[in-house]
């Protein structure tokens, strides 16, 4: 593995000079990048999912880099302004010039915070960084589970069960709020036997 000092995020992949050659370059699918080292997995297993990625989803080029806590914290401060280790991080390449090969973008998923999460919601590491790749990859594909009134997340789910997941991130999320607690209701002053009514 590389170190985790890490390039600009738009250029995790050079490209060759030639156009042909760039051409092919990128015409060779996702491409996985390693730029931690402490934390090992079975990186055979993330790209054979890469390559079971259909064409509707993505249908171009893109890149998946695996960076550290503080690696992804930087590029957060620095895009986000937001100081803090996040899990996933997408940059879009946007329209290309004409005459250029069109490529979707990059996704940084921070290993760290991964196992973390993994951990916390009892999967494997593995299944958690590629419930982060296709979250990635939607947010390349233009969604925006912020602004699009659960667009992405109906999407997800769908995207997840195609693709063998047991849930993405943001069923993960949504369920995790349907399970808070509701504060005890009082009825006429008196509590119900239960705790709750």
């Amino acid at each position: 593995m590389i170190s985790s000092a890490e390039p600009d995020p738009c250029s995790a992949v050079r490209l060759p000079a030639g156009g042909a050659t760039a051409r092919r370059a990128l015409a060779s699918g996702p491409r996985l990048i390693h730029r931690q080292r402490s934390i090992s997995a079975d990186w055979k297993e993330i790209e054979n999912f890469l390559d079971r990625i259909p064409a509707a989803l993505a249908p171009f080029p893109y890149t998946v880099c695996l960076v550290s806590d503080r690696s992804i914290r930087g590029y957060n401060r620095r895009f986000r302004q937001k100081n803090e280790a996040t899990d996933v991080l997408s940059f879009p390449m946007g329209t290309p010039l004409s005459g250029e090969e069109y490529y979707l973008g990059d996704i940084l998923i921070s290993v760290e915070t991964a196992r973390r999460h993994a951990a916390r919601f009892g999967v494997r590491l593995e299944d958690e960084i590629k419930a982060l790749i296709l979250h990635g990859l939607l947010h390349l594909m233009g969604h925006d589970h912020e602004r699009d009134h659960g667009q992405m997340a109906r999407s997800e789910r769908r995207w997840a069960a195609r693709l063998g997941l047991q849930q993405g991130l943001l069923s993960r999320k949504q369920m995790k709020h349907k399970t808070r607690r509701r504060p005890l209701i009082r009825d006429s002053g008196r509590r119900s036997r239960q705790g709750r009514m």
